[in-house]
């Protein structure tokens, strides 16, 4: 049975599949602005894309999340620094990484967590401690950009972030062909009966869009959309997103009656 994850008001893992849009900005102007529109529309939850920020100084991010924290409100915000070889637009040393985090969390400033899983097994052991410690929750996520790796290394990879304690298990690939898609939805439904978890998949680009929307077949709980600029390639624009999912919800009523409804 699967277990659910709850963010504020928020329950992931059951219901609908719930819909994040990231904000990618570059200046805490730019951040604010952003919440602001996508706050405006159909979202469940926003994910910070902190590595895109222009200054990475940790008074400005600090900062930033701060203004953030005020236009949010109840909307639950999910802290990620992307970096360079998951996709980002940065570097970070596995301390400042660590150190980041625990800043952002020790204030209450992020209330999920995106942990690479390429990131060294000493420092998520840490760190997953830690943000655990002080009631956070860790979305464990790893990226292939240019492949979709076979059902079976789908199913385990997702299997070990839940034994690493991820509260939200993800991963994102990349397909070559029609059958890297379907494959990818596959190992989804698989890990989902399997796992005790919320999972997330995704399968990139124009050819994966699909596996965007399929989140009451597969078991993927939550689906990116963008509002402003896409965060990954494939991300389907946020209201068109929502009646998409409407559109295709199997006999689906959410039970959380807290959450927000559009």
């Amino acid at each position: 049975m699967m277990n659910t994850v709850r963010l504020k008001n928020l329950t992931i893992g059951c219901g609908r599949q719930k819909i994040c849009v990231p904000i990618t900005a570059t200046t805490a102007e730019q951040a604010v602005n952003a919440a602001k529109r996508i706050l405006a529309g159909p979202v469940d939850f926003i994910e910070w894309r902190i590595d895109s920020m222009r200054s990475s100084s940790w008074t400005a991010i600090i900062d930033t999340a701060d203004q953030l924290n005020a236009v949010l409100g109840q909307t639950p915000l999910l802290a990620t620094f992307r970096s360079v070889n998951e996709g980002g637009k940065q570097s970070i040393s596995e301390e400042d990484y660590f150190h980041l985090y625990e800043a952002l969390a020790m204030q209450k400033l992020a209330d999920a967590f995106d942990l690479e899983l390429s990131r060294s097994d000493d420092m998520r052991t840490r760190l997953v401690k830690r943000l655990h410690e002080l009631g956070r929750m860790v979305v464990f996520s790893a990226h292939y950009f240019s492949c979709t790796p076979a059902e079976s290394k789908i199913i385990s990879i997702l299997k070990k972030m839940e034994a690493e304690h991820a509260d939200i298990a993800k991963i994102a690939v990349m397909p070559n062909a029609q059958a890297d898609v379907l494959r990818l939805m596959h190992a989804t439904l698989k890990a989902s009966q399997a796992m005790t978890v919320p999972i997330v998949t995704m399968s990139m680009g124009r050819l994966g869009k699909l596996s965007r929307i399929s989140g009451a077949l597969t078991g993927s709980a939550v689906t990116f959309g963008s509002v402003d600029q896409a965060s990954a390639p494939g991300q389907i624009e946020v209201n068109f997103l929502k009646q998409i999912l409407n559109e295709l919800a199997v006999n689906e009523v959410d039970s959380d009656q807290s959450i927000r409804k559009f």
